[in-house]
């Protein structure tokens, strides 16, 4: 009659453990769900969008995600070479005839608009916002294959507030080439892209 006892007492220890088991594991499981839920509600979708015409071009930094994109790195290649500012990028275009001609043109007729934006670590991109990079226009003609002779490459790292992180790579151009975007661990750098810090040299294009 004891043993009887016994293993039925056992076997209700068993069960109970058994119980209090799949209990928990429901409990990781629903909690990771949620976890998943609030996180697909933060994520932050960065895209570079260039635009480029006959009288310039343009490149935005846009955030189409639903929570903000928190920069931790920002990193601008020309030929495939790191470079600091926007100006790095500019010199080099207007070494391009077409281009040089116009930008001096433009530069003497008050019709040259050259505008830049830095951005880098502690920079934040909110949900729906676009963030100009870069914009030159001017008033002579230049066909738009001319801005892509050059090829340049935009990294960023950003995170969303749950410290989910993404590696964003864009090669803008006339040409349309789709970003990469695929995430990361975590950023393991921290770089920036300074603005325009000084005048471009187009002395050089004027007749």
């Amino acid at each position: 009659m004891n043993e009887k006892a016994f293993r039925l007492d056992f076997f209700i220890a068993i069960a109970a453990l058994l119980i209090s088991a799949l209990t928990a594991g429901a409990l990781v499981y629903q909690t990771r769900v949620i976890a998943d839920q609030y996180a697909a509600t933060i994520w932050p979708y960065l895209s570079v969008t260039g635009t480029f015409g006959p009288n310039g071009g343009t490149l935005d930094l846009e955030n189409d995600g639903l929570g903000p994109a928190l920069i931790e790195s920002a990193q601008l290649s020309v030929d495939g070479k790191v470079v600091p500012t926007w100006n790095d990028f500019l010199q080099v275009l207007v070494y391009e005839p077409e281009i040089g001609a116009a930008v001096a043109h433009a530069a003497k007729t008050n019709k040259l608009v050259i505008s830049s934006g830095s951005i880098g670590p502690s920079s934040t991109i909110r949900p729906g916002e676009s963030r100009q990079l870069l914009s030159i226009s001017y008033d002579l003609y230049v066909h738009p294959s001319v801005l892509s002779r050059h090829t340049i490459a935009l990294d960023f790292c950003y995170c969303s507030l749950n410290r989910s992180c993404w590696m964003l790579h864009s090669r803008p151009s006339v040409t349309g080439r789709p970003d990469t975007s695929v995430s990361t661990p975590r950023c393991t750098t921290a770089s920036s892209i300074a603005s325009i810090a000084r005048s471009l040299s187009v002395h050089r294009h004027k007749k």
